[in-house]
C-alpha cells in the first residue's frame, strides 16, 4: 500500500529500530487499535485542545464534516493538555507508525513532544503527536470556530467511526476516569452539544 502524506514533515527524530511513543489527546485516549507495551496518563506543556480539525473520514463525511481535536500553542500562560502516552510494542514500531499516518491523514502533521506524569516526571522526550495545523485545508475557518458553531457540528455529524458527539463524550469520560476534570472549554462544549442533540 502506498501512502502519500503531504503534511507530514521529513527528518523526524524517530527512526526505525528505536522505541516509539505516541501521545493521544483525542480518540486515541479511549480507542487504541495498535499493540502497546506500556501506557501512561500524563500531559504535555504549552498546548491546549481545540475542536478545529474537520473530519471527513471518521466522525463526519465529505458532505457533512465532523470536528475532532487538534492542539494549539499557548504562549501567553502556562498550559497543559492531558492525554495518554503509549509505548508501541517492540518490533511493531514501523508498522504502527504507518497505520497511524494513514489514520491521521486528513490534514494532520507530526510533531514531537515531551510527556510528563501527574507527578511531573518525564515519561519520554520525543513522543509522536499528530496535530492539525491551521494551514491545512481541513482546519476550521474563523467563522466556523466559535464554540456555538462547533457544538452545532458535533451534535449532528456522523461518520464511519460513529457520531461526532460520541467522540466528545468519550474523550471527557476518559479524562474523568483518570482523575482529571475536563478543561472549561470541553465542559462548555459538552453542555451545548447535549442541549442540541439529547
Amino acid at each position: 500500500m502506498t501512502i502519500t502524506l503531504k503534511n507530514i514533515p521529513l527528518g523526524s527524530p524517530w527512526e526505525p529500530g528505536r522505541a516509539l511513543w505516541v501521545f493521544g489527546y483525542g480518540s486515541l485516549m479511549y480507542r487504541v487499535d495498535f499493540p502497546i507495551d506500556q501506557q501512561v496518563f500524563g500531559f504535555i506543556k504549552g498546548r491546549y485542545r481545540a475542536f478545529l480539525q474537520k473530519s471527513h473520514d471518521h466522525r463526519g463525511t465529505p458532505q457533512q464534516p465532523g470536528r475532532v481535536c487538534t492542539l494549539l500553542a499557548n504562549s501567553h500562560r502556562e498550559s497543559v493538555c492531558w492525554g495518554v502516552a503509549y509505548k508501541v510494542k517492540a518490533g511493531m514500531e514501523a508498522e504502527v507508525k504507518e497505520l497511524l499516518d494513514f489514520r491521521e491523514k486528513d490534514g494532520y502533521t507530526i510533531e514531537f513532544v515531551s510527556v510528563f506524569t501527574k507527578a511531573g516526571a518525564v515519561v519520554c522526550e520525543d513522543a509522536v503527536v499528530y496535530v492539525g495545523v491551521s494551514s491545512n485545508p481541513s482546519f476550521a475557518k474563523d467563522h466556523e470556530s466559535s464554540i456555538d458553531a462547533t457544538a452545532q457540528v458535533i451534535a449532528r455529524a456522523v461518520g464511519p467511526s460513529g457520531s461526532n458527539r460520541e467522540y466528545l463524550f468519550k474523550l471527557i469520560e476518559a479524562l474523568r476516569k483518570n482523575g482529571v476534570e475536563p478543561e472549561a472549554y470541553l465542559q462548555e462544549l459538552e453542555h451545548k452539544v447535549r442541549a442540541i442533540a439529547l
